[in-house]
């Protein structure tokens, strides 16, 4: 069995200190912070906060249902117990939340990410992702890296004018390639910063695939 890490008694006392006193994590997202291309539609509501927005919104998707039928691994023989993605988005979800809900974030915002940030994913796991990237490299000397794709069908495909907080964090699932010396992305650098990403999209200048 694997020896999961635990909490120090130092954090666990510091959490409970500072529920107890009703102390919030200063990075935690508020709603009122969220930003829209348009922000004239999705005003949010006492019974749909901006991030329960995007939620809903990812969820009545069409390409969300195209999660049942992928796996998360290619294999040749009849496996009714392989996971597919619907599956993995999510325990994602559920997983990030309790982690989130220990550290005091906004449990919204990350089940919206969690429950997005495969929408754009290919068949056939990883190994369809990469000989997908093959073909266009190829062909256009451009990489295809799937939670680029996800930003675009959710913002430009079917323009569901979800929030800056929401993409961002779509955008930057990439775990795949942290473990790459070089990190090439079709079309949005990585490396930018929230700033940059909030003053472009208002502009319409990037994300615009």
């Amino acid at each position: 069995m694997l020896k999961y890490l635990s909490l120090s008694k130092g954090i666990q006392e510091q959490i409970i200190y500072d529920r107890e006193n009703d102390k919030e994590n200063p990075n935690k997202c508020q709603n009122e912070s969220v930003v829209r291309r348009n922000e004239e539609r999705d005003v949010e509501s006492l019974w749909r906060p901006s991030f329960v927005r995007d939620i809903e919104k990812i969820l009545h998707c069409p390409f969300y249902n195209r999660y049942a039928d992928k796996t998360q691994v290619f294999s040749f023989y009849r496996n009714d117990d392989i996971t597919r993605r619907g599956l993995h988005v999510q325990l994602v979800s559920r997983i990030a939340r309790n982690i989130g809900s220990l550290l005091g974030l906004n449990l919204d915002l990350i089940e919206a990410i969690s429950l997005g940030h495969d929408i754009g994913h290919t068949p056939f796991g990883h190994a369809g992702e990469r000989f997908l990237s093959e073909l266009l490299q190829d062909n256009t000397g451009r990489y295809f890296n799937h939670n680029v794709h996800s930003v675009r069908v959710l913002d430009t495909m079917f323009a569901r004018n979800i929030s800056l907080q929401t993409l961002d964090g779509v955008l930057c699932h990439n775990g795949e390639f942290e473990k790459r010396s070089i990190v090439q992305f079709l079309y949005v650098p990585f490396q930018i910063s929230m700033l940059k990403l909030k003053n472009a999209m208002l502009t319409k200048r990037i994300l615009i695939f």
